[in-house]
């Protein structure tokens, strides 16, 4: 706009300019030639969020307030077909999205859908590839339910501690500049409360990249926020003859303040399933001598600083198993799940 405002003074200046008291021919006016218009370019989309790097894995104040959301009235304790479940499981696909987890579902969806009791729910299942030639189709289970009973019952122990660990272990992984040699898979299962349906469906209906014969271990985190109740955290089914009782032996150490019960046979929580088609697995749980099923299980009374320990040893114990060079599908087909 300015070049042309210019041009235009100057050839009225030149117009009405007299030399010799004669009016001059004015001079020819030079076509003024206009710059091409740049194309529009539409903006580039923005790139997918990332929380790969957003902190520390088992930042205490994080995972204090994912439980406090989780187990909060709005949710009103998780039930399957409910607003809270359809709440937990969007928060759960936008986490495991952003952490670049691969989605399990055939259609790229991280939610696999199921029925219970009429009402439609889901499992959310995500994975990372192994990458070694020999073992990377093995499979590493990561589980906990994201369900609870809803009445009052806002299941801040149960589960939301277990849910908020997944999240965190899978996080760490996530951080490691070498990816695993062996899949791991972070699976969190709905409707546990109602008899581990979630679990069993999935067990039943495996994704096709995630079969059932290629797992070798399960990790199962339910219940991981009260060891002041007794003091402890049992690591159940780290029998002896097993693959991941020495690793827990080791780490152990390292979780100075956590008193660790290992071994011991467990039941009715998510492992169950695989376990019963031999696969190993741990189940971390406190027990919670007063709150357990009961309507004072909320986020006040969580074992903050132990939950992020538990947490921390079950991601400790998820990436040694996923790396180690011993024959983990040895052990399955040997001893299956010591049971």
């Amino acid at each position: 706009m300015r070049t042309l405002l210019l041009a235009g003074l100057v050839a009225c200046a030149s117009t009405d300019r007299i030399e010799d008291g004669q009016p001059q021919t004015p001079a020819p006016m030079a076509p003024v030639v206009l710059a091409p218009k740049a194309p529009v370019v539409a903006p580039s989309p923005p790139p997918p969020p990332n929380c790969i790097a957003d902190g520390k894995p088992y930042d205490l104040a994080v995972m204090k307030e994912r439980v406090t959301y989780l187990a909060s009235k709005e949710l009103e304790g998780r039930v399957p077909g409910t607003d809270g479940d359809r709440a937990t499981r969007k928060l759960l696909v936008d986490k495991f999205r952003c952490l670049g987890l691969t989605a399990a579902g055939t259609d790229g969806s991280f939610e696999l859908p199921f029925e219970t009791e009429g009402k439609q729910t889901a499992n959310v299942v995500g994975y990372i590839a192994g990458t070694d030639p020999d073992v990377g189709d093995e499979i590493i289970y990561v589980g906990a339910h994201h369900d609870h009973e809803g009445n009052g019952h806002l299941g801040a122990n149960d589960n939301a501690s277990g849910i908020v660990g997944l999240l965190a272990v899978a996080q760490a992984i996530q951080q490691r500049p070498a990816k695993p040699k062996r899949t791991i898979v972070f699976a969190a299962f709905g409707a546990e409360e109602k008899g581990m349906i979630g679990s069993y469906h999935l067990a039943k209906n495996p994704p096709a990249k995630l079969p059932n014969d290629k797992v070798v271990q399960f990790i199962n985190l339910d219940m991981i926020g009260s060891h002041s109740s007794r003091g402890l955290v049992a690591a159940m089914g780290a029998l002896p003859k097993l693959a991941s009782r020495k690793f827990l032996e080791k780490l152990d150490d390292k979780f100075p303040k956590l008193s660790v019960s290992i071994g011991g046979r467990a039941r009715g929580s998510d492992y169950e399933p695989l376990c019963k088609l031999g696969v190993p697995y741990v189940f971390f749980w406190t027990p919670d001598a007063r709150c357990y099923h009961q309507k004072c299980d909320t986020a006040d009374r969580i074992d903050y600083p132990r939950m992020v320990d538990i947490a921390g040893l079950a991601g400790a114990l998820t990436e040694q198993m996923a790396d180690t060079d011993q024959d983990l599908a040895g052990f399955r087909a040997k001893h299956g799940c010591g049971v």
